[in-house]
């Protein structure tokens, strides 16, 4: 059966900004409807000649309310306020007063509107249908009786009172907007992350599950791909173990003619091939370990690590070999999930090269987060920082030679970082505090009970 074609990441991301357009029009179209819509702010000239005839008259700008002002003498221009002599004669005939009894000064607008007179002439004014607006710095002022009344108005605010208004409309709009594109993330994510961990664990295991074919029409060609990948993987991993499974039982086969040969030799003779015999099946035996432990045995079940690392360590001084723990026994169950006995043999690995290399090996458990912390250490000389890499390369050894007594075929770390890897975990070789090596494993934690 074939899986429905699941909508590109393209499509995706040009519906979410259609929907979000949809939804900041919306919301801006409602807001114009439902706000008043901005006022002039400007104070016209009918309204400083209405407000000085009758000072208790509201002005059509009720956010401005133009108080007047009662003194003795006529004001003062201040500095960078002009005056017109055509402006003040259409002032004091609107006044019904002559133009010496009336004074307006007023800060020229230059923001670029209308501001020419019937003349042509540029005076700073702005003029709407043929009505003079200030809309900065104004003073006017008219004798009437006998005092002088007096309005001002204050320099253009920075933000206008429309212009407020607007910012808290696509504020709003842009808050609407946040949950939307939260959950087209966190949806879009979604699958991006799960093939991410499914990729992640086929590179760290060739017999994981399959990555699953679903979310976007890109991300389950890559999940095809991802698959057929791994299936080829498999293959050749297992037609190396069954070649290497048929070089070890072609060979066994010779050696053990060999050996059984020679048992009539002369000792100085079979000594030696019988010597030499022993060696080829050592190394025979650890290889098909190496290539068994890069890929987990049996089922994956919960291990407590503090169980099985007492259980090793208990095991080897029973045998009275140099091994203990570095502190208390931990009281802690540290739990993951794997195979028991690749893990074990990965701790058993560990625990021979701490004491065929340091002479003894001290073992410490403990959590970091999410993950557990086995530290395998020794009082040994220790490695150069530009070989500790290099430990973990098939074959390699510390001890140069391949005799079987100072040390094995140079498997053992290679197999313990394969488990290790297979575990989702890693393993890393560095200097102990006050002389030494040691060896950290790191492994994801399932559960950790006290």
């Amino acid at each position: 059966m074939t899986a429905r074609a699941g909508r590109s990441i393209l499509n995706q991301t040009f519906w979410l900004l259609v929907g979000a357009l949809i939804v900041i029009d919306a919301i801006s179209l409602t807001s114009f409807f439902m706000l008043p819509p901005p006022r002039q702010e400007g104070v016209s000239l009918t309204q400083i000649v209405e407000k000085l005839q009758n000072e208790n008259a509201r002005t059509r700008r009720s956010a401005l309310e133009l108080p007047v002002i009662h003194q003795a003498a006529p004001p003062k221009p201040e500095e960078g306020l002009a005056t017109d002599l055509r402006l003040t004669d259409d002032f004091a005939a609107r006044l019904g007063v002559d133009a010496e009894d009336v004074r307006i000064y007023y800060r020229p607008d230059r923001s670029g509107s209308s501001r020419r007179n019937r003349e042509g002439r540029d005076d700073g004014i702005v003029r709407w249908r043929g009505e003079p607006y200030f809309y900065a710095r104004t003073i006017a002022a008219a004798r009437i009786g006998d005092d002088w009344r007096m309005v001002h108005t204050p320099d253009r605010p920075l933000i206008a009172a429309w212009q407020q208004r607007m910012a808290i409309v696509f504020l709003l709009a842009l808050v609407a907007l946040l949950p939307l594109a939260w959950l087209f993330a966190r949806q879009l994510v979604k699958p991006i992350r799960a093939f991410a961990d499914a990729a992640d664990k086929v590179g760290r295991d060739a017999s994981a599950p399959m990555v699953g074919e679903d979310g976007p029409a890109e991300l389950r060609v890559a999940a095809r791909a991802v698959n057929a990948m791994q299936g080829r993987i498999a293959e050749q991993i297992s037609e190396r173990e069954a070649m290497v499974a048929a070089i070890a039982h072609d060979l066994r086969t010779p050696l053990s003619r060999i050996a059984f040969r020679i048992e009539g030799a002369d000792d100085k003779l079979r000594e030696p091939i019988q010597h030499d015999i022993e060696q080829m099946k050592a190394m025979i035996t650890a290889t098909l370990s190496y290539v068994r432990g890069t890929s987990q045995d049996g089922q994956a079940e919960p291990v407590d690590l503090t169980a099985l690392l007492s259980e090793i360590v208990a095991s080897e001084q029973h045998v009275d070999r140099p091994v203990s723990w570095t502190g208390d026994v931990p009281k802690t169950a540290y739990t993951i999930r794997g195979n028991r006995i690749a893990l074990g043999r990965m701790i058993q690995n560990l625990v021979d090269n701490a004491i065929a290399y340091g002479n003894q090996a001290n073992v410490a458990l403990d959590g970091r987060g999410a993950q557990a912390r086995i530290v395998i250490a020794d009082r040994g000389p220790g490695l150069p920082a530009d070989e500790v890499e290099g430990m973990f390369a098939p074959f390699a050894r510390k001890e140069r030679s391949r005799n079987r007594e100072t040390g094995g075929v140079g498997l053992g770390l290679a197999i313990a970082r394969a488990i290790a890897r297979d575990h989702g975990g890693e393993i890393s070789l560095g200097p102990r505090a006050g002389g030494g090596l040691e060896a950290v494993v790191t492994l994801p934690l399932v559960a950790a009970t006290v």
